[in-house]
């Protein structure tokens, strides 16, 4: 990788991009530009998505299939970039890829605006864990990030997906992104984003085959002056389809919907929900929006939310302890914060809870 300074360093260990911790591959874009793109196994392919295309003729067929160009306007402003920046990851049919790959895309220009389209295949019977960072470095005040990605999992195969947001107070982000997940195959995505953010909307999308599983974790805090619109819409498409949604959701001032979304079209389907907010004053709100649909009298579906206040008898209970008022209520909204999230490697659920426990945002409580 080509050397970048210490102040983008720093910021690239924000969502977790660290480039002395051993990885299958890696991929790292700054504005339009492509840094770094390798991999360390045969098992799995990467590369930019400009080059994928040139070597495979049918991948652009695929893509905005499952994210069509005339979703939005966002979706419609990466369809007709100028510039191609993404990247194409295929995992081979039966590869178990143990170490995870990373990825991350940084706004290092003031007022840039960049767009960015991912492919992510894995053939049946793989499994990929693939962790992406995305930031604005240090010096940058405001921009907007517009990206679309799109995952097609095979029959058997097995993708977790953790992404983990550190943008600036003036910085715009619209990502678009869904999944295709094959009989008896594995989805599971976890957000992270606790620094500020102007905007964040999302709603990825998974469509689950016969017997599959899809999971959505996310661990989220809305400063002041931020507007969040997040969620997951998971479609049950086939005969024992699952699907389970948990949220963890802080407004420090932030303007935060938290949106859930369960359709389920066969028999045998499950799915659950639960999306539980903190408050911590009377600046901002969270707006929870859980929804069931359900097409078949043999189906499962649950959601529970709850939105409300640190606990008066928790925190006196620390400050009783000998613990100040500002530190127990940091303590709170990090165990809060703490969600235990399944297949995650623990050094990751480590460097999660280090960015958990360190954001600067936390001490204007």
């Amino acid at each position: 990788m080509r050397r970048v300074d210490d102040t983008t360093k720093e910021t690239l260990k924000k969502v977790a991009y660290d480039e002395t911790q051993e990885r299958s591959a890696s991929f790292l874009a700054t504005d339009w530009e492509v840094i770094d793109t390798h991999s360390a196994t045969e098992a799995l392919e990467i590369l930019p998505i400009k080059m994928a295309l040139q070597k495979y003729a049918w991948l652009g067929e695929l893509m905005f299939t499952l994210v069509p160009e005339e979703k939005d306007e966002y979706v419609k402003k990466v369809a007709s970039s100028d510039v191609l920046l993404g990247y194409f990851i295929r995992v081979k049919a039966g590869e178990k890829v143990a170490l995870p790959v990373y990825t991350c895309y940084m706004i290092n220009s003031d007022q840039f605006t960049q767009c960015t389209h991912n492919i992510i295949i894995a053939e049946e019977g793989s499994e990929l864990h693939l962790i992406s960072g995305c930031a604005a470095n240090a010096h940058v005040t405001a921009g907007q990030h517009l990206g679309v990605t799109e995952y097609f999992i095979k029959e058997n195969a097995t993708v977790t997906s953790t992404m983990i947001h550190s943008w600036g107070k003036e910085v715009e982000v619209y990502p678009r992104s869904a999944a295709q997940v094959g009989k008896h195959a594995k989805f599971v995505s976890n957000y992270v984003a606790l620094g500020s953010v102007k905007a964040l909307q999302m709603d990825p999308l998974a469509i689950i085959e016969e017997g599959g599983l899809g999971e959505f974790y996310s661990v989220v805090y809305a400063p002041e002056d931020s507007t969040l619109d997040i969620g997951s819409t998971v479609i049950l498409d086939g005969n024992g389809a699952s699907a389970e949604i948990i949220s963890r959701v802080v407004s420090n001032g932030g303007k935060v919907t938290t949106r859930g979304k369960i359709i389920g079209r066969h028999p045998n389907g499950r799915g659950s929900m639960a999306c539980n907010g903190l408050l911590l004053s009377n600046t901002g709100y969270i707006h929870a929006i859980p929804e069931l649909v359900g097409e078949d009298p043999r189906l499962e579906l649950s959601h529970e939310a709850s939105v409300g206040m640190i606990s008066k008898d928790e925190l006196a209970y620390l400050m009783a302890s000998g613990i100040e008022e500002e530190k127990a209520k940091s303590l709170i909204i990090e165990g809060f914060l703490d969600l235990k999230i399944p297949l995650l490697p623990e050094y990751l659920q480590k460097q999660i809870n280090a960015i958990i426990k360190e954001t600067k945002d936390f001490e204007t409580l």
